[in-house]
């Protein structure tokens, strides 16, 4: 402090006190002296504070001190506690005035700092002591004692809270053990329906396994043991070691010695391949021997990269399935043999069949034509009814034995060139006479030129006349049935041979449209009752649609209702077969020629003489092949009927036998052969002998 002044209210000095000369006075014992008189320099902060009633406080410079002047105005009551009279008081206060050393308060405020910081810092410091150990007293330990207690608990119904303060770490362990007896009552109630939940699935499991015969199994790569389903083991009559247990390990599976290299393979393979696969299958052998065909499926599972775990698989039961494989087999050598069986007695019957029945039908027209007398009317009529019976018969064997071929894939076609207009001519040749018994007119539309097919001509002809017998057999007396020939480009595909249509129209009773779709079914017949007009087996329609359809052609038709009905067959012809004209009739054989009969069925043998004598040929009649080769080289007759059974058997060799013991004689040769060619008979006898 450098000095301190008390002053009136008009500056007068009071009291001063000046810290470097020590001097001090008092007013009421010394002369009145003035401030501004005393301090000049600070005389005006004091005016100012005075006036204003407010404190001052300002650095300025006394002399060459730098100092701070604080000034602080005094109050109206303390005039009295002076002896001041208030006729003295003015407007003016009086003030008291502090003058310190700026230096000095700087190091005073600096040192009272410092100090103070020191009392904050150590206080602090005793503080933080102080809550350090309360902190470890109350809080760490009992959190460590409560941790240690969480550590050492094996599960949640073993933990027990070690004492703790009643504090908030006190709550917190009720908190906890509060907390782990619910959880353990939710890990209770959580366990307890798991369990029920996995009792369930078992039991489903089980009945499912049961039902289906399906268990599943491990194993472990490079293990001599398989982890197999128990209740496997149950189906197989062995019983498990523990009825707990789920999985039991066994060796080789159960499987039938037989069969184990097998099933060790499958395994070795699906170690190498854990994206596919696998199965075997192979037989289970049962506590009392039995064998059980089983399915083994599996499929490998790695770990890791380039680590297998384990491969897991299914095992099922397809005994049954086994069996019904092993019944199907014997079914298909019971209906390979039964067919082979019917091949044998169609084969059997149609030589057995067709033998007796040429003998009638050949003595029965030799009876016709009176070549061994004169009969009268009724016995023509009698005749007629025979011959109208034998050609039925005959028919109804050649349609089944032709249906059964094509059925069985068995029939050849045999394709040569054929003039269809001379193989329509011939076709209308059959049915004229029956056409002529209703009077219906038969009528052809050829073009001018037609192409030749490479048909089989026999079965080509046979379709013609079953369309044209059916035309004139359901049309009525006095109709009309039209067979006409077109070249088709409308039929004719992208890429595909061109087309030739026949067609068969005729003005018959028709067939509505609900019937249409029975039509080309074997053995089916749109009228099917016992008393039905038109007779017939229902077979015909059915070999003519397979026998177009093995030449790669088509089979349609159209119809009304009592109006008629068009039949159609559509054949691929080659695009450079020869265009040929109409045909013209074969030529005259002029004077009878003189025939050699090689014939050992005396039936057969016996109709032919008949007939042919009775017409006028010459004939001379033989029983053998050798002894027909030397009658020929004797007396060379004009033709040789020769019965085709008395050739010797190989493919292309009998022909060829024939002509080299003949020589070099121009004989025509006629094979004898029943109305169905033998199977197996080679193309070059068909193509060798003369027509």
């Amino acid at each position: 402090m450098v000095e301190v002044s008390i002053l009136g209210p008009g500056g007068v000095v009071l009291a001063h006190s000046h810290r470097k000369d020590g001097n001090s006075f008092n007013s009421h014992r010394q002369k009145t002296i003035l401030y501004r008189d005393l301090e000049p320099t600070l005389a005006p902060l004091f005016e100012q504070a005075s006036a204003s009633g407010l404190p001052l406080a300002q650095t300025t410079r006394l002399g060459d001190q730098w100092v701070v002047v604080y000034v602080l105005p005094f109050s109206d009551s303390l005039f009295p506690r002076l002896g001041i009279e208030p006729s003295m008081k003015t407007n003016r206060r009086g003030a008291a005035i502090a003058v310190m050393d700026r230096q000095e308060l700087i190091k005073s405020t600096q040192t009272t700092t410092l100090m103070a910081i020191g009392l904050l810092v150590g206080a602090g410091s005793l503080t933080l002591i102080l809550m350090t150990l309360l902190i470890q007293r109350l809080v760490l330990r009992p959190l460590t004692s409560l941790h240690q207690s969480l550590l050492q608990k094996e599960s949640l119904a073993s933990f027990t809270p070690p004492p703790l303060p009643q504090n908030e770490i006190g709550f917190l362990g009720e908190t906890l053990t509060h907390t782990f007896e619910q959880l353990k009552r939710y890990q209770d109630q959580a366990l307890q329906l798991a369990e029920q939940k996995y009792v369930e699935i078992a039991q489903r499991y089980e009945l499912a396994s049961q039902a289906t015969r399906v268990w599943i199994w491990e194993w472990q790569p490079g293990s001599d043991m398989v982890a197999v389903d128990v209740s496997l083991l149950t189906w197989l009559g062995f019983a498990p070691e523990s009825a707990a247990d789920s999985f039991v390990q066994c060796r080789d599976f159960f499987i039938f010695d037989g069969d184990r290299p097998q099933f060790w393979q499958m395994l070795n393979q699906g170690q190498n391949d854990a994206l596919s696969e696998f199965t075997c299958e192979c037989r289970l052998q049962s506590s009392e021997g039995q064998l059980f065909w089983c399915l083994l499926r599996g499929q490998l599972y790695p770990e890791q990269l380039e680590k297998t775990q384990r491969i897991i698989g299914t095992v099922t039961d397809i005994t049954e399935r086994k069996q019904a494989e092993d019944q199907l087999q014997e079914s298909n050598r019971i209906l390979a043999r039964a067919t082979r069986l019917k091949d044998e007695f169609l084969a059997n019957m149609s030589h057995e069949l067709r033998t007796p029945l040429n003998a009638i039908l050949g003595m029965t027209e030799a009876l016709q034509e009176e070549v061994y007398g004169n009969i009268n009317p009724k016995q023509q009529q009698c005749l007629e009814t025979v011959a109208n019976s034998g050609n039925h018969l005959l028919s109804l064997i050649n349609d089944i034995l032709d249906l059964s071929k094509i059925e069985a894939g068995k029939i050849e076609l045999t394709l040569i060139p054929v003039n269809v207009d001379s193989l329509c001519s011939t076709s209308l040749a059959f049915i004229r006479q029956f056409a002529q018994q209703k009077n219906i007119a038969l009528q052809c539309e050829f073009p001018p030129i037609l192409p030749t097919l490479d048909v089989d001509e026999r079965r080509i002809r046979q379709v013609l006349i079953n369309l044209l017998n059916n035309a004139v057999k359901f049309t009525p007396e006095g109709g009309t049935v039209t067979l006409s020939v077109a070249l088709d480009s409308n039929l004719t595909q992208q890429n595909s041979l061109p087309q030739l249509q026949i067609t068969v129209q005729d003005t018959g009773i028709g067939i509505a449209p609900e019937n249409l779709d029975k039509l080309f079914q074997p053995f089916v017949q749109i009228d099917s009752a016992l008393n039905r007009r038109y007779d017939g087996t229902g077979l015909g329609l059915a070999l003519v649609k397979k026998i177009v359809e093995l030449h790669g052609g088509t089979v349609g038709v159209t119809s009304q209702l009592n109006i008629g009905s068009c039949f159609f067959i559509t054949l691929p012809y080659g695009a450079d077969t020869i265009v040929s004209a109409p045909g013209s009739p074969p030529p005259s054989l002029g004077c009878l020629p003189h025939i050699l009969l090689a014939q050992a069925n005396e039936a057969h043998a016996q109709t032919l003489v008949n007939y042919l004598q009775a017409k006028g040929y010459g004939l001379e009649r033989v029983l053998d092949l050798p002894t027909a080769i030397a009658t020929a080289k004797a007396n060379p007759p004009d033709v040789m009927l020769l019965d085709f059974d008395l050739l010797p058997p190989g493919e292309g060799m009998n022909v060829n036998y024939l002509r080299q013991s003949l020589g070099k004689s121009p004989i025509p040769l006629i094979a004898l052969v029943n109305a169905e060619p033998m199977q197996g008979t080679p193309s070059a006898w068909t193509a060798d002998v003369d027509e």
